[in-house]
């Protein structure tokens, strides 16, 4: 009883944190006050599930707070997607890059008014673009089907989408296979980084968080971190060429899951 006492105050003591983090992944993917509230009380009930295990295994490699902003943005995934369906960039938009990409996610997914998406990616210091040129770049974007349903096991590199078109059966499962060996690799490359390293490329390439953003939420100076997400990509380079994976497909792989 002790012990389980112990995890709760922990759980308690970290209350305000918790909710700094829900906030910061509401506000950075446009979720209503409704939502809001339904999504904060989705986490906190995840933490203490299992006798609160996430506390359980945590291991003291980083600071508790850099811990649950990991677990807290694992669990926005898993939440987004269950609601929301797995995401997939269009063509058109993987072609026009990163802006479109964005753009395409918060006016087509999320549902924010195109003026609410500009502010948000101008901020955020995604882009200088005026309102009247986002305009012109999402009408060069296609219409979107709805998003796909998805199972709860579904893991965040899950949302890399596979382009496979009218290709030859035998040629098809042959690249699967290969996308497949390619991104557990990289999964067993980002394990085993520190886990303030893993937040630091789980936020920006799989939240789509700006330098500034990842500097703020983990209290970090920005100048550095330019630098230490560079140090970063290399590492994992280096660690994907050991396995046999290229850095073009390190490329693909992570521009992808951006979207």
């Amino acid at each position: 009883m002790a012990e389980r006492k112990d995890f709760e105050d922990k759980f308690v003591a970290h209350l305000p944190w918790i909710d700094r983090v829900v906030g910061m992944f509401a506000r950075r993917h446009g979720i209503a006050a409704d939502e809001r509230a339904d999504l904060e009380s989705w986490v906190k009930l995840k933490l203490v599930e299992e006798d609160y295990r996430v506390f359980r295994c945590f291991r003291g490699e980083s600071s508790m707070s850099t811990y649950l902003t990991t677990v807290i943005s694992m669990l926005f995934r898993d939440y987004r997607a269950q609601r929301w369906g797995r995401w997939r960039p269009s063509a058109a938009a993987v072609r026009r890059g990163p802006l479109a990409i964005r753009l395409e996610r918060l006016v087509m997914r999320d549902g924010l008014k195109l003026a609410e998406a500009g502010e948000m990616l101008r901020t955020s210091g995604e882009t200088s673009f005026s309102d009247r040129e986002l305009t012109d770049l999402l009408s060069s974007l296609p219409r979107r089907s709805p998003m796909r349903p998805i199972s709860e096991g579904d893991g965040p590199l899950a949302t890399i989408p596979v382009n496979e078109g009218s290709v030859d059966p035998a040629l098809r499962e042959e690249s699967r296979t290969q996308r497949h060996a390619a991104v557990m690799a990289l999964k067993r490359a980002i394990a085993s980084l520190p886990t303030e390293d893993q937040v630091i490329l789980c936020m920006h390439y799989w939240e789509g968080s700006s330098v500034a953003d990842i500097a703020r939420a983990l209290r970090l100076d920005q100048r550095p971190l330019y630098r230490r997400l560079n140090r970063l990509h290399e590492e994992l380079r280096h660690r994907l060429e050991a396995a046999g994976v290229s850095s073009e497909r390190l490329r693909e792989l992570l521009d992808e899951s951006a979207a």
